[in-house]
């Protein structure tokens, strides 16, 4: 018999905050840095690019974690980050956020690689994660939420409870693995990334006509709310951000969880059945 999920104290909503802190390899950066479409130059640094992207680990995350106040969010952490900033990874675990792990660079993406090499990436960087914190990550988030056909067997293999790979559902899913269930969280459709192009205050209203919409329906609803270090943790598009949250804290319907707490409670209620 089907069982229908619901969130804990009867709320409507759910709300998960994702925040990425992330870094690229050397010699590589991400597309949509403002000057990366004018650097057609191969073989060549983008050292703005790359600058850019370092803003997130050396400023953006600080406004972040400031921002999300008592909030609890989930940060999903390169493992290039760990290694080279652990003091601000262990900020983010101090201030009681979740750590995910997050590939090893943004530009490592498990779909490209082979088996032995996606079960590497996944190793390494979940080692350095659990070397910097002392707590093991239990969920899992590939760049651009780009999974393999082996991805999901393999963070089951490596101990793993919950995905944010996958776009197909509304609500949680409990996923069947070769190494027991796998919780998949669907991956926010708004990031900052892509809607804060329409700018900074379509970006917040968009968020806010999603929550009111989430809030009038019948439910159960998940709010996914999702933003870069190294782009949302500028001043203005925190500002933006900040007033989201605080809408959030407003709301007397939602359950405000990291994704494993999101993760444990789906497991609990469904076991192997999906809703």
């Amino acid at each position: 018999m089907r069982t229908e999920i619901d969130w804990p104290g009867g709320r409507k909503v759910a709300v998960l905050v994702t925040v990425a802190l992330e870094l690229w390899a050397p010699g590589h950066c991400p597309a949509y840095a403002p000057m990366a479409a004018a650097w057609p130059l191969p073989g060549i640094d983008d050292t703005h690019s790359a600058s850019w992207v370092d803003y997130g680990v050396t400023t953006g995350i600080w406004r972040l974690l400031d921002i999300l106040g008592d909030l609890p969010a989930t940060v999903g952490i390169n493992g290039l980050v760990a290694e080279r900033y652990p003091d601000t990874v262990m900020a983010v675990h101090h201030a009681g956020h979740e750590i995910a792990g997050h590939s090893w660079t943004q530009d490592v993406v498990p779909a490209l690689l082979d088996v032995d090499a996606e079960r590497d990436n996944i190793r390494r960087c979940t080692d350095v994660l659990e070397r910097v914190t002392g707590v093991r990550p239990t969920g899992w988030m590939s760049p651009r939420a780009t999974g393999s056909k082996h991805t999901s067997d393999l963070l089951t293999e490596a101990g793993y409870g919950w995905t944010g790979d996958h776009s197909d559902h509304d609500l949680p899913q409990v996923l069947p693995t070769a190494h027991g269930p796998l919780v998949s969280l669907m991956h926010s459709d708004h990031s900052d990334v892509r809607s804060a192009a329409a700018g900074p205050y379509a970006y917040r209203d968009l968020h806010r006509a999603l929550l009111d919409q989430l809030l009038a329906a019948p439910g159960p609803g998940v709010f996914h709310f999702t933003v870069h270090a190294h782009v949302g943790g500028r001043p203005l598009l925190a500002g933006m951000a900040g007033q989201i949250l605080d809408d959030i804290r407003a709301s007397g319907d939602v359950w405000v969880a990291t994704h494993a707490q999101a993760a444990d409670h789906v497991l609990t209620r469904l076991g192997g059945t999906t809703p």
